[in-house]
């Protein structure tokens, strides 16, 4: 049918009159103020609706339940002629559905029509957009109305009474239809399994109303079940610079898993309707997973609990870059880049093949308020406050980690950020939808009127978990996903020393942590994360201590006239808690620093890492900085360094203050060195202070050191010949080799070829 631009509306006044609003009119005038009664004049054509309150707009159950819509329609005009028009609905987006039914009113007749709301792909179709009309559409239902349209010329008024919703949802049996699963999978491959089912339902999120989980039987014969989740398809386009997502195709129910053994495997599909009191089970239906060289989930190490490590057995030290977001307006100003464009999962697109391409194997993404959250304020587009999640931004998320994956790059997933439970420190509380305070506290749900009692008010930890299950649900059997940290800088949400002294917020991580591992089929790492420096996380430790959190996550900045290698130094020293220990943000101070400061730290952080104690490197927060000044040779060479070398030793000596002697050192030079042992090898960077900490442009002005020698002070080295190699950082390449005769149980001195800047080393024990 073709669409012409005039439409008259109306927003539902429901059968408990529910919505409230003000008469508008477009294209028309109107007979007498806020009544639904206009003046019309073809050709063209006319709007009349009644816009609810966006501020009070919230999904309601009544418009589920809902049978139709009706109204009754009146055309007064001279002429006889009838006036055709459709009606429609949209919701507070303005995403459109339409009738595929066209209605004719004759002048001087009242004539009531009405369109059934509980037939999904049916009496509906979208107009600019290809999604098929289902329960979400018509649950999100914001106003709705008659499109009125004609070429030729006439006037007339037109006006409607009795809108309304009536009857009751036509209740279709519990069933599945259409279960899509493949036959067989590769090892360590995720697999997506959709299905949809004949009922549906006012919230699909909220497993109060219904659970659609899977039952695993593995080759072993055990069985777990875990949960689906209830989703839609979109597809992005690119207007010049803008990321343009629709929606398309029917909403669906999904499950995800991934295969960790070969063999075959049992599925079936447990679908329950929690109001209703009614359950069933599908068949079994089998599924064989062959054998693949694709490495698995990480893990904590099972040979040394300070590092990680692949399922499949494979050491794994990440080297990280936070990609917070996109587009980072601190960036653009602090370092003169000027106002970026927000290109969206286009600009994810150029940062990840950048990363695979430059040895970068992890990076950070925040399931922020401006990215990828589920749940929102309903004053943002796509989101309808709590308990209702935002698809879309499920798809883009998806689409990112797929994005990443495909280049050889893993994602630590951020859930929260301090900022949604403060109102001070980077607010967002404001935003929350959880905030009974908020502007649009009464469209979001929203419940609670303290920030600073998240961490111990039921309601919030229950809702909480619901969104966790949807999360663990959605991207819970995603290998490509490295772990997931519960929020970023929990310390800087309200009131947390007092939560954290009436022990609340720890008693919150351990229940949020194991929720996600046992509903995540990979069974995920899970942790959080502090700011500033490891004094502050020292001052938090109790909530690394939980059981359930697998590792530990903190922040590296400092005052920038510190070395970042002095701070890795102290971070080697103080930190020994027998978990794995990333640092997340760094790059000088929370502020930045001077570009050759920011390079310096870029460098310092990715070498002095295997020196530190640390199970990665420490993930840079300027990632624009990398990206638009091409930094990543930096992390290349680091990466082609790291080839080979495995830490996961039983026995480490760390050595992060090795001495060095220089006999003649250039004037005003400073040199040092970090390093470690382990039974068969020693591994080393040595380093100008100066130098490293301000990295120049130009080599080259960096005068020469010669005869740097560095003793280990180490036992781990047995008796025997070992194969020293010296390595410039950049570019990177060997420059020196040679053969060091070891004697157990003594100190080894090796001497450095000449450099500038820096140098690092490999000495293991040759095999006879």
């Amino acid at each position: 049918m073709r669409w012409l631009p005039g439409v008259i509306v109306f927003a539902l006044p429901l059968l408990v009159s529910a919505i409230d609003g003000v008469w508008r009119a477009d294209g028309a005038k109107f007979v007498e103020p806020d009544k639904p009664k206009i003046e019309v004049e073809f050709p063209g054509g006319a709007q009349l609706y009644l816009e609810p309150d966006r501020l009070k707009f919230r999904p309601q159950r009544s418009a589920f339940d809902a049978r139709k819509i009706e109204l009754e329609a009146l055309v007064t005009a001279d002429s006889p002629e009838p006036v055709k028009g459709v009606m429609f609905f949209k919701d507070k987006e303005g995403l459109w559905f339409q009738s595929i039914e066209e209605f004719t009113f004759i002048p001087g007749e009242w004539k009531k029509i009405s369109i059934r709301l509980d037939r999904s792909g049916r009496n509906w179709h979208g107009v600019g957009h290809d999604a098929i009309f289902d329960a979400e559409a018509a649950t999100r239902l914001f106003s709705a109305g008659i499109s009125l349209y004609g070429t030729d010329p006439r006037k007339f008024t037109f006006e409607c009474r009795n809108l309304a919703l009536s009857g009751q949802r036509e209740q279709q049996p519990l069933s599945i239809i259409d279960w899509k699963l493949p036959q067989s999978g590769e090892v360590n491959r995720r697999v997506s399994s959709r299905f949809r089912l004949a009922r549906e339902f006012f919230n699909p999120y909220d497993p109060r109303e219904v659970t659609v989980d899977y039952e695993l039987k593995t080759p072993d014969g055990k069985i777990r079940r875990y949960p689906g989740f209830w989703s839609r398809d979109y597809v992005r386009t690119r207007h010049f610079t803008r990321e343009i997502t629709r929606p398309v195709g029917s909403g669906f129910w999904e499950i995800r898993f991934t295969p960790l053994v070969p063999g075959e495997h049992q599925l079936r599909l447990v679908v329950k309707d929690v109001r209703a009191n009614e359950e069933i089970a599908s068949e079994w239906r089998s599924f064989t997973a062959t054998p693949s060289q694709l490495p698995g989930p990480i893990r904590v190490s099972t040979k040394n609990p300070c590092y990680f490590e692949y399922s499949t057995g494979e050491f794994f030290f990440p080297i990280g870059l936070n990609i917070h977001t996109n587009t980072d307006r601190r960036s653009e100003i602090g370092f003169n880049f000027g106002h970026l464009p927000d290109r969206g999962t286009y600009d994810y697109d150029d940062y990840l093949e950048a990363c695979g391409k430059s040895g970068i194997n992890a990076v950070e993404v925040w399931m922020a308020g401006w990215t990828f959250a589920l749940e929102h304020d309903a004053g943002r587009s796509g989101y309808y406050g709590v308990g209702r999640y935002n698809t879309e931004a499920a798809w883009r998320l998806d689409h990112v980690i797929d994005t990443a994956n495909r280049n050889g790059v893993l994602v630590n997933l951020i859930i929260d950020n301090h900022g949604r439970l403060s109102d001070t420190s980077d607010p967002e509380w404001r935003e929350n939808p959880i905030n009974s305070g908020a502007e649009y506290a009464a469209a979001n749900g929203g419940f609670l009127k303290i920030p600073g009692d998240f961490f111990r008010y039921e309601p919030a930890i229950e809702n909480n978990s619901r969104r966790a299950r949807y999360i663990a649900a959605r991207w819970g059997a995603t290998p490509g996903i490295m772990a997931v940290e519960l929020w970023s800088e929990v310390d800087l949400t309200s009131q947390m020393r007092e939560r954290y002294q009436d022990g609340s917020v720890q008693k919150w991580h351990q229940k949020a942590a194991t929720e996600l591992r046992d509903w995540s089929q990979i069974n995920w790492l899970v942790s959080t994360h502090v700011c500033s420096e490891f004094h502050n996380l020292l001052g938090l430790i109790q909530l690394f201590q939980q059981p359930a959190i697998t590792h530990l996550a903190g922040d590296a900045y400092r005052n920038p006239s510190q070395h970042l290698a002095e701070h890795l130094r102290d971070y080697c020293n103080n930190m020994k808690h027998g978990k794995p220990q990333l640092i997340t943000e760094y790059g000088g101070n929370p502020s930045g620093s001077s570009p050759e400061q920011m390079t310096g730290d870029i460098h310092c952080g990715l070498w002095g890492s295997l020196f530190a104690r640390l199970a990665g490197t420490p993930f840079l927060w300027w990632h624009d900085f990398v990206h638009l000044n091409n930094r990543y040779d930096h992390y290349l060479a680091f990466s082609r360094f790291l080839q080979g070398i495995d830490l996961r030793s039983d026995q480490i000596d760390y050595l992060p203050s090795a001495p060095v002697t220089v006999p003649a050192p250039p004037k005003d030079q400073r040199y040092m060195a970090m390093a470690l042992a382990k039974p068969g090898a020693a591994y080393g960077w040595v380093f100008n202070h100066g130098a490293t900490q301000r990295y120049p442009d130009d080599a080259n002005t960096v005068p020469e050191v010669k005869d740097l020698t560095l003793r280990l002070d180490t036992k781990l080295l047995e008796t025997g010949n070992y194969r020293l190699r010296w390595y410039s950082t950049l570019p990177y390449a060997e420059t020196a080799s040679s053969v060091v005769k070891v004697e157990a149980g003594k100190p080894v001195t090796i001497a450095a070829p000449p450099f500038r800047i820096d140098l690092a080393f490999k000495l293991e024990q040759e095999k006879p």
